[in-house]
């Protein structure tokens, strides 16, 4: 028994280049591989509320979530990383202080509230308003909360930085990613790596078994940890330069392409 685990942008789909929907292609090698007895896991950033009908309907077993915030296998969460309470607090209030939009995100739902115009109406111009609940209390979300996804204007940068410095430190870490504002704070020991390595252990999966696909920054630690690391074709050179195999782009068919090579019927 192998297990595969899959980032989701760059890899299964890829808005930027009007890839919106997993390709035929893939859900087929996907199937295959389910029927020869594999596990099958998406390892993405993403919360599950941001997983679509096209993505949930793929024959997977489980998902790690949050880059391993939350672990999710056959429909039972058995893993959880959540903020220290205080620091989730903190991180909101200090937010609110500098005037910035954010959500708070559990293990299942994204709250927000929608006085939060510019975050709220940036997912509802994508179609996505309804994976938030926007009646809430919100120091009861706090105790639930993975992470905290902000958007930051680019004046009050510093600002951030000053508190993230003095009055954080190393106990909370932030990512900037995307558009130019959006920063996302969580706990520092959440890991995608550590993640899998608990999944592998609720199977009994060795180790020398274990794949990962994948484009991003945010996977070159889980190439790190799998055995078998394959990089997309449209992946930067740095993950390149991580992965073991970079198959073709993601337009070109790349992922089942090497999933018909690495794992034969």
């Amino acid at each position: 028994m192998k297990a595969l685990f899959f980032d989701i942008d760059g890899t299964l789909i890829d808005p930027n280049i009007g890839i919106m929907h997993v390709p035929e292609s893939v859900k087929t090698e996907l199937q295959r591989l389910k029927n020869l007895g594999h596990k099958l896991f998406i390892a993405t950033g993403r919360p599950k509320a941001m997983l679509n009908e096209d993505l949930l309907s793929l024959p997977m077993d489980g998902y790690i979530l949050y880059n391993g915030g939350v672990i999710e296998v056959e429909d039972k969460v058995i893993y959880e990383n959540k903020m220290d309470y205080e620091l989730a607090k903190a991180t909101c209030d200090m937010l609110e202080k500098l005037g910035s939009d954010y959500m708070l995100e559990t293990a299942h739902h994204i709250y927000i509230n929608p006085s939060f115009h510019e975050l709220y109406d940036f997912f509802k111009e994508l179609g996505m308003e309804k994976m938030f609940s926007l009646d809430f209390d919100r120091d009861e979300v706090l105790h639930r909360t993975i992470k905290v996804e902000a958007n930051v204007k680019h004046q009050d940068y510093d600002l951030l930085e000053h508190h993230l410095e003095h009055d954080f430190g190393y106990m909370i870490k932030n990512d900037e990613h995307g558009s130019d504002h959006c920063f996302e704070f969580y706990s520092p020991t959440i890991s995608k790596a550590l993640a899998i390595e608990r999944v592998l252990n609720y199977y009994q999966i060795p180790k020398k078994q274990s794949y990962g696909f994948g484009d991003g920054d945010n996977d070159i630690e889980m190439f790190n940890y799998v055995k078998h690391s394959i990089a997309m074709g449209n992946a930067s050179a740095e993950v390149m330069a991580a992965a073991d195999i970079t198959t073709d782009t993601i337009e070109n068919d790349g992922l089942a392409k090497i999933l018909k090579v690495l794992i034969p019927s």
